[in-house]
């Protein structure tokens, strides 16, 4: 029979080993939480300073070739002068008379198999019968320029020569600007030359010149001849044909 008078507490020996039970179960929780912790982190970042073992680091990928620029190439905007200019020779005339050019310019390449012809120093060219002719630019009406070709005396166009617009166009001053013959072939065909004026057809009068150069030496083979355009539409390509002239 218990002593009620006992002044023992009771159950001292059930509570503690309660608590050591919630001690051990929280400090348990508490590991498995940290280890939890450090496997996610481990898991998203391989490199991270949780990780006993860190996967090696790669070498830095290349990245795509960066693109360089291809200097373009361009034909040199005035032709040097000779202080001495190279005798003119004697042209012998030919057989066959020069030909005529038609009232449509043929824009159609010549095959390549086709036979380059030269001009001589000192040879003399006109504008060709029929020249010059305005039809509208193909592109449409944000251009106006001027081309053509250049003929030998037996009809053939010819590659290499210089040709110059200058002058001024609505007060602007326009070149002095050279080119080759053969230059616009993927627009007038073998032996063509070609020069863009303006962005839209502008009204000029004879405030252009258009002339033949040899291109070695500058030495002027054509006289100057001036120039008209217009500001329409269907006259913003001017067709200007030259031919080489027999000597008298």
């Amino acid at each position: 029979m218990d002593d009620p008078f006992d002044p023992s507490p009771r159950g001292v020996g059930l509570n503690l080993g309660r608590l050591i039970l919630n001690v051990s179960t929280g400090i348990v929780l508490l590991i498995t939480l940290f280890v939890g912790f450090r496997f996610v982190m481990i898991f998203l970042n391989p490199q991270s300073s949780f990780n006993p073992y860190p996967p090696p680091t790669l070498p830095a990928t290349l990245g795509p070739p960066t693109p360089t620029n291809t200097p373009a190439i361009r034909l040199p905007t005035e032709i040097p002068p000779t202080s001495t200019p190279r005798p003119l020779p004697t042209i012998a005339p030919a057989a066959t008379e020069t030909s005529e050019a038609t009232a449509t310019p043929e824009f159609t390449v010549t095959p390549e198999e086709s036979p380059v012809a030269t001009a001589e120093s000192g040879a003399q060219f006109e504008l060709q019968t029929g020249s010059p002719t305005y039809i509208p630019d193909e592109r449409g009406c944000e251009h106006m320029g001027v081309g053509g070709k250049v003929y030998d005396l037996n009809g053939a166009p010819i590659v290499g020569l210089a040709v110059r617009v200058s002058g001024e166009l609505a007060g602007t001053p326009i070149g002095p600007l050279d080119t080759l013959t053969g230059s616009a072939a993927d627009r007038f065909g073998f032996g063509g030359y070609y020069f863009e004026l303006s962005d839209t057809p502008t009204t000029s009068d004879d405030t252009l010149t258009l002339q033949v150069l040899d291109s070695s030496s500058g030495l002027e083979l054509s006289d100057p001849v001036d120039l008209t355009t217009y500001d329409n539409c269907e006259q913003n390509l001017l067709f200007i044909n030259w031919a080489q002239s027999e000597s008298e």
